[in-house]
């Protein structure tokens, strides 16, 4: 009767004189690669039931936190991806969008100011320039400052109003992206120890 520490799935087969099936052996051997099985008499002593056990409500606990992560980034890129292509829908539910547009056909004062400021209803109507809207809406002084502004500042000579709110979009997809791809490569390496340890517990049940 062989006893001992076995270095992969065939040592144990020998030890506990049993043919391991085939979906079994990778998690086996991988298990065997950093850690071991102590076997006397066909009865496998260590690891302990228990440590096991707690090993496996860990990483599964891990997997199903990790895979919460990466369904909020995924949010967060998809948030990012629609953010101005819903604008046009979104303008329309809002009471300014027409305030503005009853404003551009009725006073062609306030119509050339928008064209003078080099905006548009996108730019307008983006959350990311609420304040910037609300007093272009009813302050002629400032309209007449932002022309000026985006006329002769050298900031905006490469610029124009409403780029930061695309590159910052832009910036927020990327991250996500690069977030998700960082979680997803975690929930596999999660998964695959999680199934070395789920294997082991499953042995450790019927031979320990």
């Amino acid at each position: 009767m062989q006893n001992g520490l076995p270095s992969n799935y065939e040592s144990i087969e020998k030890q506990l004189n049993i043919k391991i099936p085939e979906t079994d052996k990778e998690y086996l051997n991988a298990f065997l690669k950093k850690k071991s099985f102590h076997i006397v008499n066909r009865k496998i002593i260590y690891p302990k039931i228990e440590d096991v056990k707690y090993i496996v409500e860990k990483l599964s606990s891990e997997v199903r936190e990790l895979k919460s992560t990466s369904d909020f980034w995924k949010k967060e890129k998809n948030t990012a991806e629609k953010y101005h292509r819903l604008l046009p829908i979104n303008m329309v539910l809002k009471k300014n969008y027409w305030r503005h547009n009853v404003k551009k056909l009725i006073n062609k004062k306030y119509k050339q100011d928008i064209i003078d400021a080099k905006l548009n209803d996108r730019i307008l109507l983006d959350p990311e320039y609420k304040n910037l809207f609300e007093t272009f809406l009813v302050d002629p002084d400032y309209r007449k400052k932002l022309k000026d502004t985006v006329n002769n500042s050298i900031i905006y000579k490469n610029n124009k109003i409403g780029d930061y709110s695309i590159r910052k979009q832009e910036f927020k997809k990327t991250s996500a992206e690069l977030k998700v791809k960082q979680v997803e490569e975690q929930i596999k390496d999660a998964t695959h120890r999680l199934k070395i340890y789920e294997k082991v517990y499953e042995y450790l049940k019927r031979y320990g």
